[in-house]
């Protein structure tokens, strides 16, 4: 049976108790004051440390004119008992999901997240769609769009109202297995730091309903018109955050953890960090080297806990914010702020990558993923992510098609021939 990030887990126990703080490594550990009835047993160490799940959110498009089309419920019927596992619907039917199952390190990954975009390909191209990656649809209006026929989405729309409605955006989220909650919370902490940087290689959402908005990154604006979205504060410890959840919980605002939509947040249910910020790349390669990226950091960040070290990177979250801002509106061509020794400074992202990777010290080549940090390098060497290719092109034809044929054609691995959008 394939074992999923969001199929059942066996309950598993705490793991180690290791004396770590959250927030500094002079912070005394604190006690377990967890709420009543809220994540008192949690699947943290339940997967091997840093196993990696990846979703990713694509669009269902007539090949012949280019536009979303509401299919997904022939898509999943034509799924095989085995995919059926690993293809998901969203709030709007032009929207498929897939889920890779747990994935013990990045050549897995490769694997799945290839296969499962083959298969998907294969299974539209038999009923007739196309499959596209990308984070916006450069035409089309949400207010065109056919919503699932799910109860979920349905109390979604209920409780949102207009945010959700047009919240027609495609991303990909990346979950890696740690051992602890409270390491799980140091990991979520520490990394909001890095969350700047990992959008601004992933932007590829510069139209919005037929015009360019001036964004790379346009689909983390609509989606932060969703409560309980964007960055996260830092937590003191576990039971800092799960007083969070009970809150919300509370006051009707939550039913669980999926419903709280930071660019990064704990998942005590699953046992991992779920990370959410990125736009989804064009080519399947880029979302492997993300992927990658995400695991190095985790488990540079988890290593930093365990020895009761600081974090390799501080930022208050006003800076952090102020950075994800410029990543969205410049992408790779962003200068981010970077703090050190009380001297403030605008660096070039090409210098942030590079400040980043010195930061992850031996942990990339622990985990094997030299390859997909020098891809990600060269990415920004070439100055091209899906957001300036897209601009690109329509710049050259003055014709969204153009745009969405060369998504559609690069969206499968290793496809030569796809249908002529004409």
């Amino acid at each position: 049976m394939v074992r999923a990030w969001w199929l059942p887990h066996t309950v598993a126990g705490m793991g180690k108790h290791p004396r770590r703080s959250i927030l500094s490594k002079d912070d005394a550990p604190a006690k377990p004051r967890l709420p009543e009835g809220v994540l008192d047993v949690t699947n943290f160490g339940s997967s091997n440390p840093f196993t990696v799940g990846v979703e990713e959110e694509l669009q269902i498009l007539d090949p012949e004119t280019g536009d979303l089309v509401a299919r997904i419920d022939e898509v999943l019927g034509k799924a095989s008992d085995e995919n059926d596992q690993r293809l998901q619907s969203e709030l709007f039917q032009a929207v498929v999901e897939t889920a890779t199952p747990i994935c013990e390190d990045i050549d897995e990954v490769r694997e799945e997240v290839t296969d499962l975009r083959d298969r998907l390909v294969d299974h539209c191209e038999d009923r007739g769609y196309a499959i596209a990656a990308a984070s916006t649809h450069p035409t089309a209006h949400w207010q065109d769009q056919a919503y699932t026929d799910k109860e979920r989405y349905a109390e979604l729309i209920e409780t949102v109202q207009w945010p959700a409605k047009r919240e027609l955006i495609f991303g990909v989220h990346v979950h890696v297995a740690v051992e602890h909650p409270q390491q799980a919370i140091f990991v979520n902490n520490h990394f909001r730091p890095f969350l700047p940087l990992i959008l601004g290689l992933s932007t590829n959402s510069p139209f919005w309903k037929g015009e360019a908005t001036g964004l790379k990154a346009t689909r983390p604006r609509i989606f932060d018109a969703l409560p309980r979205s964007g960055v996260p504060r830092a937590f003191q410890d576990f039971a800092d955050y799960n007083a969070a959840v009970g809150t919300f919980k509370a006051v009707g605002s939550i039913d669980d953890v999926t419903t709280i939509w930071w660019d990064i947040r704990p998942r005590p249910d699953l046992g991992t960090v779920e990370m959410r910020i990125p736009d989804i790349p064009t080519e399947v390669d880029v979302t492997v080297a993300l992927a990658g990226l995400t695991q190095a950091i985790v488990k540079r960040l988890a290593d930093a806990w365990e020895n009761g070290e600081s974090p390799p990177l501080c930022h208050n979250v006003e800076v952090i914010r102020e950075n994800r801002w410029r990543a969205i509106r410049d992408g790779i061509d962003a200068d981010l702020i970077q703090v050190e020794d009380g001297n403030v400074e605008a660096v070039p992202f090409k210098n942030a990558v590079d400040s980043m990777f010195s930061l992850l010290g031996d942990a990339p080549e622990e985990l094997g993923l030299q390859h997909e940090l020098q891809l990600l390098q060269d990415l920004v060497e070439r100055g091209e992510t899906g957001a300036e290719r897209q601009l690109r092109i329509y710049e050259e034809t003055d014709d969204f098609l153009p745009v969405i044929q060369d998504i559609v054609e690069r969206t499968p691995p290793g496809k030569a021939h796809l249908p002529k959008i004409h």
